[in-house]
């Protein structure tokens, strides 16, 4: 059984026993992360920390040229992608939180109005351009190589995009109001999954996973039919995110984290 389904099983299956609590974090922040490897990572104003699976703090980093940073995607901890809207630049990091390359000035490749950015499996890096409202997609070698059609004709011109995700080959952005788009690698509209959330999600084949109103829901892909989940905790919470073995419950003052029992 795959990774991805053997989580997708586990989830329907359980019970605010099944979760062993492990350890709280105390550490100030806005927003917070984890990744498949058992790290996680705290934004506050301009600065990037991350923790490692002993809870320790392991790396930081911050580029004062560039002011605060504005979106992180950690699907993969090896190269995370920082997005600073402000200065319409992006900076690749490795998992020492070292930079990959020279921070890529959004301007040069033509785009003044990139509302979302997001990594892709394939290397380069997807960007909805609020100018057009469109998808699109550029290389590692920063070529404009897919783009969607302008999405006026689904949603009218004046969107909001709050959440944009690559996963198991689809590509997700999120719309409030109207639901949550989905795109194939080529940039070509596939469906609209009737949810109403806020703002960011986990994704994988067979489900979607998002906190709404203090409660974690799993969405199935094939019925639509979303399902809350148990938590060990019941309030004071901002944000929740579940990894194979472990549940992180992250607050603005910390974290705490509980192994799943398998």
């Amino acid at each position: 059984m795959s990774l991805i389904i053997y989580i997708s099983v586990l989830v329907q299956l359980l019970l605010p026993s099944d979760f062993q609590f492990v350890k709280s974090v105390n550490v100030a922040g806005e927003r917070h992360f984890s990744d498949p490897m058992g790290n996680v990572y705290i934004i506050k104003d301009n600065h990037l920390i991350k923790f490692v699976q002993d809870y320790t703090r392991a790396a930081e980093y911050t580029n004062l040229f560039l002011g605060n940073i504005h979106s992180i995607d950690v699907s993969d901890p090896l190269r995370i992608l920082l997005y600073y809207r402000d200065h319409n630049q992006v900076v690749w990091v490795d998992n020492f939180l070292s930079e990959i390359r020279s921070p890529i000035w959004l301007d040069d490749l033509g785009v003044d109005q990139a509302q979302l950015v997001c990594s892709s499996n394939q290397g380069g890096f997807w960007i909805f351009n609020s100018l057009n409202n469109q998808l699109q997609y550029f290389d590692v070698n920063l070529q404009l190589v897919h783009e969607s059609m302008t999405l006026n004709s689904l949603t009218g011109p004046d969107i909001q995009p709050t959440f944009m995700l690559e996963k198991s080959r689809k590509v997700y952005l999120n719309v409030p109001g109207f639901g949550i788009l989905v795109f194939d690698l080529f940039g070509n509209y596939s469906k609209t999954i009737p949810l109403e959330i806020p703002g960011e999600f986990q994704a994988t084949d067979q489900n979607l996973y998002y906190f709404k109103e203090g409660e974690l829901y799993s969405f199935d892909l094939q019925t639509n039919i979303p399902v809350k989940l148990p938590l060990p905790e019941e309030d004071g919470f901002i944000k929740v995110e579940m990894q194979p073995d472990f549940l992180y419950l992250f607050r603005h003052q910390g974290y705490s984290v509980y192994r799943i029992r398998h």
